[in-house]
């Protein structure tokens, strides 16, 4: 069977359509957005944009979640108390700058903060909670990160 022209352009210009529709739909499904100062958890290599859109707003990705705090169990003993590190990049047109933010029961147990600067605009990165604790089992799945980042300006 062969196609004429009208034919051919007719079938490349519907499949073109197709993916280019099927290309949006998934760039729409993974472009999560929310406003500055609102909690989010995400997991390990997940990210978010934080602002208004992904044109002006500051993307920030969870890179690594490491957890070694002592489990809350009375037959666990443990030399240290340990701590929930997570390492973050934030990213915002063409810069980027890392940080880390840790839950330590000795030196921040509730929070902890870092102000960082991105294309002279001001941050700040609150961690609020790192999920699920550790257990004496060591069944803890997947690691949550829940924080937030504030636009100091």
């Amino acid at each position: 069977m062969y196609l004429n022209n009208y034919q051919s352009f007719t079938f490349g210009a519907i499949i073109i359509g197709l993916l280019s529709f099927v290309a949006c739909e998934k760039t729409a499904e993974t472009q999560k957005i929310i406003g500055f100062g609102i909690k989010t958890e995400l997991a390990q290599t997940e990210s978010i944009w934080f602002g208004s859109d992904t044109l002006t707003g500051l993307k920030v990705r969870v890179i690594e979640i490491a957890d070694s705090r002592c489990p809350n169990d009375p037959n666990v003993q443990c030399v240290w108390a340990g701590e929930a590190k997570v390492k973050f990049t934030a990213t915002h047109n063409t810069d980027s700058v890392g940080f880390d933010l840790k839950i330590s029961p000795t030196e921040n147990p509730e929070t902890d903060t870092v102000s960082f600067k991105l294309n002279s605009k001001n941050y700040q990165a609150i961690l609020y909670a790192v999920n699920p604790k550790p257990t004496a089992n060591n069944n803890q799945g997947a690691k949550f990160a829940t924080f937030t980042i504030l636009n100091n300006n």
